[in-house]
């Protein structure tokens, strides 16, 4: 006498599957579960968005300040809280005041090296925050540019060369309405980093 596990004991077979009240209670606890990860999900975004600008400015900075090193010759760049770009460039510190030559090509992209904040796609509704001028050098106050020396150090350049200003503090601040975050330059060595 062998028992067939598929027919049930009024003769019937059993049909293997899952009810309406299981699948349902399956999609209740789903629903759960994902209303609890989506907030914390886009909480992220924003910080990771916030990220992504410090990042390219960041960038920026330190690619002006190795092309300084690089070719020997005084590159920094100019942040614009009005139209939210950072433009890299080539400084003339022979003239007076010290004027730009050109705008270096980013490596990559081969165009002018702008970073404009405002079109950065990736980044909606994160802009340069900064109240003032950015930089603030020893002796002349607040300044819009930073220069790289031909070692990479910051610092501000007026009568032809003659005049050397040290930069005491350059932090940019970024800002999404409710998160902050900073790229600052070190006065002394302009090491670039991201807080």
């Amino acid at each position: 006498m062998f028992f067939n596990l598929n027919e049930r004991s009024d003769g019937l077979k059993h049909q293997a599957g899952y009810s309406l009240l299981e699948l349902t209670l399956v999609v209740l606890i789903l629903g759960i579960m994902a209303a609890a990860v989506v907030p914390s999900f886009f909480s992220g975004t924003d910080q990771y968005k916030l990220d992504l600008v410090a990042e390219e400015i960041a960038q920026a900075l330190r690619f002006a300040q190795n092309e300084a090193r690089r070719t020997g010759q005084h590159h920094g760049a100019t942040i614009s809280q009005a139209t939210q770009t950072v433009t890299v460039k080539k400084w003339d510190v022979t003239t007076d005041p010290a004027s730009t030559e050109l705008v270096p090509y980013h490596p990559v992209s081969k165009k002018a090296f702008v970073f404009d904040a405002d079109g950065f796609s990736l980044a909606q509704g994160v802009a340069i925050a900064n109240a003032s001028d950015v930089f603030l050098y020893d002796s002349i106050g607040r300044r819009r540019s930073l220069i790289f020396d031909q070692h990479g150090m910051p610092v501000w350049i007026m009568s032809a060369g003659a005049d050397v200003y040290r930069l005491l503090d350059g932090t940019v601040t970024l800002s999404d309405g409710d998160n902050q975050r900073n790229v600052v330059i070190a006065p002394v060595t302009g090491r670039v980093t991201v807080q």
